[in-house]
């Protein structure tokens, strides 16, 4: 039957492209294994929620000379609370300052920060005494972050409990009875970092797409060069007494430019529709610079690929499945889960930070969303930097080996 004819040929056609049948069969795997890590918990349906904690309370002496600080005790009780039925931790909890709390959540590194006030102790002592002294906990965060919702949510119900619980204990403590009905000394606030009042999740994820943008010209670089490759352009360039470099470099500068084009044009589209952008031209000029520092490393990227691709189509089927998720894995367009694998100078450094546009988006993110300057995004500009130069040194070596390499 002539069907089978046909089917046989397709099958026989599709085992021969093996490059074209393992990225059509690990496209899909990818984006399943980043949305799963993303939001399914890698089969873990509890997680943490990171927050971060900052505790002014300068505690108080109890009638026998015993010293309390109640701050202590609460930050504690974050750490140490749990999901019902579950050895899972609500909270992971780190303890630091304001500044360093308003760094971590502009970047969603954590969702929430928690500032104790330094009257928390003396405030809940007077009230189980029979006094009307109150104190405010303050849940700081990014209020268009859906994470900071919901870890604001359970904040001020375990802080609800935390303090009925607490006054009866202290009031034993103290009285030896319990007063059935006492003033709630405790009382919590929301409070927006400051400059994100009005933001949406667009703020958020504007620059993202800066990024998502800026990482799709590895796939047009690659199909660019192999296209040289195919039409004998890049043989005849050899005969020439053209260097590697020469190549490479010059191919550099235009496309780079286009990716500092990229930064300015998305923004005014971005800023049309909707975006707050803040810093003005100083933050404009900042974005622009950091763009160039990404359109350097997507053409790096771009290099290897066309590397080892054998025509123009393979070029553009292995770029975008390499570039799309990518663009995911650097959180373009949701924050992925704390993967920390160390510390520099006081800066965790988490697996995703391997890759130079991790470092490019959240640099967009300091400079374009919130305002911040220079010395806010020199960490990050400093190890974009330094991984893009070896990238560009990887796609030279490849390039020029597979490519560029005298024939015999």
């Amino acid at each position: 039957m002539k069907f089978t004819s046909i089917a046989s040929k397709g099958a026989k056609e599709l085992l021969r492209d093996r490059r074209g049948l393992v990225m059509i069969l690990v496209f899909p795997l990818f984006f399943m294994l980043v949305f799963g890590f993303a939001f399914g918990g890698m089969g873990q349906s509890n997680q943490p929620h990171d927050i971060t904690v900052i505790n002014q309370d300068q505690g108080a002496t109890l009638p026998n000379g015993e010293t309390l600080n109640l701050g202590n005790n609460f930050t504690q009780v974050l750490k140490d609370v749990k999901y019902q039925d579950s050895d899972v931790n609500i909270f992971q909890v780190n303890e630091t300052n304001i500044n360093q709390a308003d760094s971590l959540l502009k970047q969603r590194t954590v969702d929430a920060a928690v500032i104790m006030p330094e009257n928390f102790t003396e405030s809940i002592l007077s009230s189980a005494s029979g006094g009307t002294s109150t104190t405010t906990v303050t849940i700081r965060g990014d209020t268009g972050y859906i994470g900071f919702g919901v870890s604001q949510g359970i904040l001020v119900g375990i802080l609800g409990q935390y303090q009925d619980d607490l006054l009866v204990g202290i009031q034993s403590q103290l009285t030896g009875t319990t007063v059935q009905k006492t003033p709630q000394p405790i009382e919590s606030q929301v409070e927006s970092i400051p400059g994100t009042e009005t933001f949406t999740n667009f703020d958020f994820l504007a620059p993202g797409m800066i990024v998502f943008a800026i990482l799709l010209l590895a796939t047009t670089v690659a199909a660019g060069l192999t296209r040289e490759v195919e039409k004998g352009t890049l043989a005849r360039l050899k005969l020439s007494k053209m260097r590697s470099f020469d190549y490479l470099f010059g191919n550099l500068i235009p496309w780079s430019a286009i990716a500092a084009a990229q930064v300015l044009i998305l923004l005014i589209v971005a800023v049309i529709i909707g975006f707050h952008w803040q810093g003005g031209l100083n933050s404009l000029f900042l974005a622009i610079v950091v763009g160039l520092i990404g359109g350097i490393a997507s053409v790096s990227l771009g290099m290897i690929i066309a590397s080892f691709v054998r025509n123009e189509r393979q070029a553009a089927n292995l770029g975008t499945i390499i570039t799309v998720p990518t663009s995911f894995l650097v959180g373009a367009f949701f924050q992925l889960p704390q993967v920390v694998i160390a510390n520099f100078g006081g800066q965790s450094f988490q697996i995703y930070d391997i890759l130079p546009w991790t470092h490019v988006l959240n640099a967009l993110r300091a400079t374009l969303t919130y305002g911040e300057g220079w010395n806010d995004i020199a960490y990050q500009v400093e190890w974009a930097v330094v991984l893009t130069i070896i990238l560009f040194l990887i796609g030279v070596v490849l390039f020029s080996r597979n490519r560029l390499r005298a024939e015999n």
